[in-house]
């Protein structure tokens, strides 16, 4: 064979080499993509299911629903933050009234409340809590803290505001405005279209049902990791 021949030979033995070695690296490019596009997906669907929303409807001058706050709400929250989207509803058994403002045709909106007029102010008052302070982690820690001790709601909001370096002047502002007379009116559409409706204070609700409501109040990290005990996060163990 002249040199010429085996020159060839060589460079064609190379050449399918090359390709055998593109070959294998496509293909197993393509396998690692697609198991971690599995795990992404994955993930992306274990988050989703993981979380559990959690709507609290509660009074802020309410026994119970401060004892909830206190012992299992924010430690539940505390404990997993991921597993918690609270949604919360300062209203309670209030009423909304719309009385007439003399001289205009406006109304005025008044409210009625459980535990007396000061209750009214401190829902006001949580209400525009939930407004202007976004991060759930300090408003659920805000607001625990208004409520072990709520009798005063402005010394009360202030306090807490300073000792969480939260901007109390907006929630002030909005407490004592028609602002927060509005949110508090909406908080008590939400509650009032509650089906069934409130017959305990605080009633609380997981992923919208009111099942089991006194295992619930009792131990409500339990009951959340039943709602997602088939996915077993490792905060559940």
């Amino acid at each position: 064979m002249s040199y010429s021949s085996i020159f060839r030979v060589r460079i064609l033995v190379l050449a399918v080499v090359c390709l055998v070695l593109w070959k294998s690296f496509s293909y197993f490019s393509e396998i690692n993509n697609q198991a971690s596009l599995g795990k992404e997906e994955t993930t992306s669907v274990e988050l989703q299911i993981l979380t559990v929303k959690v709507t609290v409807y509660y009074e802020a001058l309410c026994p119970d629903s401060r004892n909830f706050f206190i012992r299992q709400l924010l430690p539940s929250f505390e404990r997993a933050p991921r597993l918690l989207d609270v949604v919360l509803v300062p209203y309670g058994k209030a009423k909304t009234q719309l009385l007439p403002r003399e001289g205009t045709d406006e109304g005025i909106l008044h409210f009625t409340c459980q535990h007396g007029p000061v209750e009214c102010h401190a829902n006001k008052v949580h209400a525009c809590a939930i407004k202007y302070v976004i991060n759930q982690d300090l408003l659920l820690k805000y607001v625990t803290c208004m409520i072990s001790d709520n009798m005063i709601p402005d010394e009360a909001g202030e306090k807490c505001a300073v000792d969480l370096e939260i901007d109390w002047e907006p929630i002030r502002t909005c407490s004592s405005s028609v602002e927060g007379d509005l949110l508090l009116r909406k908080y008590g559409e939400e509650t009032h279209g509650l089906r069934p409706h409130v017959s305990f204070i605080p009633t609380v609700s997981l992923d919208d049902s009111q099942d089991n409501q006194a295992a619930i109040l009792k131990d409500l990290f339990k009951e959340i990791c039943k709602k997602i005990e088939v996915y077993h996060p490792s905060e559940c163990a």
